[in-house]
C-alpha cells in the first residue's frame, strides 16, 4: 500500500496523493488522515474578547488538504469532517461535538459548511500547477483567496442571522479579525510549495547526461 509514493522526498508528496495510482483504499485513507488533520488542529485554539469565534489552526488544515489532494477528494475530506462533528464526535473547535442546536446550525456553523468548498477550490490551484509541472504562483494565489470568500460570506451571514446582529457588526467580529491570520496562512503556504516543493516526478526528471 502507498508503494508508489516517494516517502524519501516529502517535496514530491503532493503529486503522489493526487496521482491516479492512488487506490480507492489509499484515497479513503488518505482522506481520513486529513480529517484527522483538520480536527486536531481544531484543537488549537484561543478566544479573544473581540470575537466569539476562536483563532484556530483549523482554516490551515483546510487548506492543507486542497494542496495535498486532489479537488474531489479534499472536498470529501472536509464534508467528512462536518459528519462527524454532526454525529457528535468532538471534532471542532475546542472539542466541539455539534453542528446543530435545537435543529439550527449553530452560531459557527456558517463556516464550517464552507470548509469542503474551500479546501476544493484550494486543491484546484495545485491542481493546476501539478497539469502545468511548475509552480503556478497566480493560480494558486488566487484560489487560495477565492477559497476564503464562502468561508467569510457565509461564516459572516450565518453569525449576523444566528445572534440577531447586523452584517457590519458580524463582520467586525468574525471575519475582520481573521484576515491578517488568514493571510499570513497562506503566504507560509505559497512559501513551501513555490519554493520547496517539485512540480515534476523524479521519475521524469532529467538525468543530467
Amino acid at each position: 500500500m502507498f508503494q508508489h509514493i516517494a516517502w524519501e522526498r516529502p517535496q514530491q508528496w503532493h503529486l503522489d496523493l493526487s496521482s491516479d495510482k492512488m487506490t480507492v483504499l489509499e484515497r479513503g485513507i488518505a482522506i481520513g488522515f486529513f480529517t484527522a488533520l483538520t480536527a486536531l488542529c481544531a484543537q488549537f485554539i484561543l478566544y479573544l474578547p473581540i470575537s466569539p469565534v476562536p483563532f484556530t489552526l483549523q482554516t490551515f488544515a483546510v487548506m492543507a488538504t486542497g494542496v495535498y489532494l486532489r479537488r474531489n477528494d479534499a472536498f470529501a475530506a472536509g464534508s467528512l469532517y462536518l459528519v462527524l462533528g454532526a454525529l457528535g464526535l468532538p471534532v471542532f473547535a475546542g472539542g466541539g461535538d455539534y453542528l446543530f442546536v435545537e435543529g439550527a446550525l449553530f452560531y459557527q456553523g456558517g463556516y464550517l459548511l464552507s470548509f469542503p468548498i474551500a479546501s476544493a477550490l484550494v486543491a484546484e490551484g495545485l491542481d493546476r500547477s501539478r497539469k502545468a509541472g511548475h509552480a503556478d504562483l497566480k493560480s494558486q494565489l488566487i484560489c487560495w483567496t477565492l477559497a476564503m470568500i464562502p468561508v467569510y460570506v457565509f461564516g459572516t451571514m450565518w453569525l449576523a442571522y444566528s445572534l440577531d446582529w447586523s452584517m457590519e457588526a458580524a463582520f467586525n467580529a468574525g471575519t475582520k479579525p481573521f484576515l491578517l491570520w488568514d493571510a499570513m496562512k497562506i503566504v507560509a503556504l505559497a512559501l513551501v510549495t513555490t519554493k520547496v516543493w517539485a512540480y515534476t516526478p523524479r521519475d521524469e526528471e532529467p538525468s543530467g547526461e
